[in-house]
């Protein structure tokens, strides 16, 4: 977080943050961003259940979150963060509890704690792991048809797509793996970062389902599932490696294939320093 975000964090006048672990299923939401009243997105329901919880209405709360996954995009490992004007207890599993009593039951509160005073669930986030889940059996399963994207009409070659995958990892610029926002508030922003590794893995106990597992420091709008849906063109024999490179050299989005589907999306985990996750004992120095 830079000085100014710290100096911003300590002006709103909260006198105490706490932190959430959510996993939801995405199929019914518009995403994780607020959209008004009237759309159904993960923030919305989240406030309501902070408004009953805490007396705070959403504009005080002022919620955010790691990640603002998109419409349709689930996720295990969700983080946000919330201001309070008043402490809510020592015991927070009980907040948890009350949470999930109100919350629908495809939103679940894994965790509630207080965290360092100044923490913020986006600028502190040091990393992200996604998880992306293709079936590739001929005939896919009636199980994953909404957890993860079905290819069997097209063969996927799994080891193509671990030699395809390895050509991400790195830093580079990913501009031609990055989508404009509906508000195209992302059109000049910096498109370099850091993939830290890009694994290919077969369910040993579900053969035919392939779960491909990204790591790093940030990634842009719908990024992971435009890569993957690069790599699966390449895994099915529709284009070669060399393909790939060009794709990554050349940075140019509209001549890469489309993105793969929202429903196959996890956000499985965020990555924060440690000192930022717990709250400072009385005796820690500043």
């Amino acid at each position: 977080m830079s000085d100014a975000q710290l100096e911003l964090h300590r002006a709103s006048g909260r006198d105490v943050t706490y932190a959430l672990k959510i996993s939801y299923d995405g199929e019914r939401y518009n995403g994780f961003q607020y959209q008004g009243e009237d759309v159904p997105t993960i923030q919305r329901e989240l406030e309501r259940a902070l408004a009953k919880l805490t007396g705070i209405d959403r504009e005080r709360l002022r919620l955010g979150a790691a990640g603002r996954t998109d419409a349709g995009v689930h996720a295990r490992g969700q983080v946000a963060h919330f201001y309070c004007e008043k402490s809510l207890g020592e015991d927070l599993t009980r907040c948890q509890k009350a949470m999930n009593g109100m919350l629908p039951k495809d939103i679940r509160v894994d965790a509630f704690w207080e965290p360092h005073p100044l923490f913020h669930s986006r600028f502190h986030a040091s990393g992200k792991t996604y998880h992306y889940y293709v079936d590739a059996r001929a005939t896919s399963s009636p199980f994953t048809r909404k957890y993860a994207h079905q290819v069997g009409w097209r063969p996927c070659d799994v080891e193509l797509l671990r030699q395809a995958a390895q050509l991400f990892v790195g830093t580079m610029d990913y501009k031609g793996f990055c989508n404009t926002s509906r508000d195209k508030s992302n059109e000049d922003r910096n498109t370099t970062r850091t993939i830290r590794r890009f694994d290919v893995f077969e369910d040993a106990a579900d053969d035919g389902l392939i779960r491909l597992e990204v790591e790093g420091d940030g990634f842009l709008y719908r990024q992971v599932r435009n890569m993957v849906g690069a790599l699966l063109v390449v895994a099915s024999g529709k284009h070669d490696l060399a393909y790939l490179r060009t794709l990554i050299e050349t940075k140019d989005r509209s001549r890469a294939p489309m993105g793969a589907p929202a429903r196959g999306l996890f956000l499985h985990e965020v990555f924060y320093p440690t000192e930022v996750l717990a709250r400072p004992r009385s005796d820690d120095t500043a």
